[in-house]
């Protein structure tokens, strides 16, 4: 077929390069098309202006100039609806303290992390309150402006007083007259000893009729200040025996009324130790504000104001023959849990709550 041998002959021509263009037509070669994407920036003039700009429009718009003289480039606006580049936020440290314990662990685990973390948070309660005392004592201390000798001094000087020994006591007074000394010298002044007379009007009288002499008069007056001011430490100290006798009977009190509570509802209300598990950490703060007195009228009137779901019926598993070993801790060296709600009580506002 010609057709077919004509096209098969410009095929092998056209591969072997057979093919001649004609001589009055030149092969240029086409220039290349710039891959689609992105313009080339364009060349920007020197002296920092945007191409066009003259430097009348730069002065005009307020340009900034250059250290050559030249005026600074002015910024290129940004198309309207592109929004900022917001910036990552970094992620959270892990708080192995405060972070959710993750699921899916054994409950012995599960227990065992919860245990070390109310551990530490009471540890680091203790240490901060230790702290914060220790601060306190020094910043005071620092805020007198004594220096450690002095400080040392004043305790000293506390020890002796509250002695009750005579000899201590006087070694008390003499320190005492010394630092009266010392500051009267400081400030160029006469010491003053006060008058015992000063609050016996009938010695006074004595003395201005010449009954007694004064001396004898100042003997007896220092007789009596002596011993109403032992009274007063006396009254004093039988006053915070007292107070304490009274606050010890307070929570003895409270914690009976709190027990007999507890056995009443125990015997009536099959929710109750799901109430008490969430009462005694939520009681812990208002109980520690309140004397003990209080504690039951309290307790009862959250306990009415709780609502829980009805525990389901569990079924007791079957006893084994098993030996128990005497004196055997919990897995983990756990603590045993409270068994009533006195003692969760009580273990809350000693700081063992949770």
């Amino acid at each position: 077929m010609p057709q077919e041998e004509s096209v098969l002959d410009a095929m092998n021509a056209a591969l072997e390069g057979e093919i001649e263009s004609p001589a009055e037509e030149i092969e240029t070669p086409e220039p290349q098309s710039e891959p689609e994407g992105e313009p080339e920036p364009e060349s920007e003039p020197e002296g920092g202006e945007p191409e066009g700009e003259t430097d009348e429009e730069a002065e005009a718009r307020g340009a900034e100039r250059n250290a050559d003289g030249t005026f600074k480039k002015k910024e290129a606006e940004k198309p309207e609806g592109e929004k900022p580049v917001e910036k990552k936020a970094e992620p959270k440290a892990k708080d192995p303290v405060n972070d959710p314990i993750p699921t899916g662990l054994k409950k012995e685990t599960t227990e065992r992390i919860r245990t070390l973390i109310d551990t530490t948070k009471s540890v680091t309660a203790e240490r901060d309150q230790i702290k914060q005392d220790f601060d306190y004592l020094i910043k005071g201390v620092e805020a007198t402006g004594a220096s450690p000798a002095q400080y040392g001094e004043v305790l000293s000087w506390m020890s002796l007083f509250n002695s009750n020994n005579p000899q201590q006591q006087e070694k008390a007074l003499e320190l005492v007259e010394s630092v009266a000394e010392r500051l009267a010298t400081l400030l160029g002044k006469e010491r003053s000893v006060g008058d015992p007379l000063s609050a016996h009007s009938d010695l006074k009288d004595a003395v201005q009729k010449g009954q007694i002499t004064a001396q004898y008069a100042k003997e007896i007056a220092r007789t009596r200040n002596g011993q109403q001011f032992r009274t007063e430490l006396t009254t004093n100290v039988t006053q915070e025996q007292q107070r304490q006798q009274a606050a010890a009977q307070e929570l003895q009190t409270a914690r009976n009324d709190l027990s007999q509570l507890e056995q009443t509802l125990l015997a009536s209300d099959p929710s109750y130790e799901a109430k008490k598990a969430i009462l005694v950490p939520a009681l812990k703060p208002v109980f520690a504000s309140i004397p003990p007195s209080q504690w039951k009228q309290k307790f009862t009137e959250a306990y009415r104001a709780i609502r829980v779901n009805a525990p389901a019926a569990v079924s007791k598993p079957a006893t084994t023959n098993q030996p128990l070993r005497a004196g055997k801790q919990p897995a983990g060296g756990q603590n045993r849990a409270p068994s009533s709600a006195l003692e969760a009580m009580s273990a809350a506002l000693l700081g063992g709550g949770k």
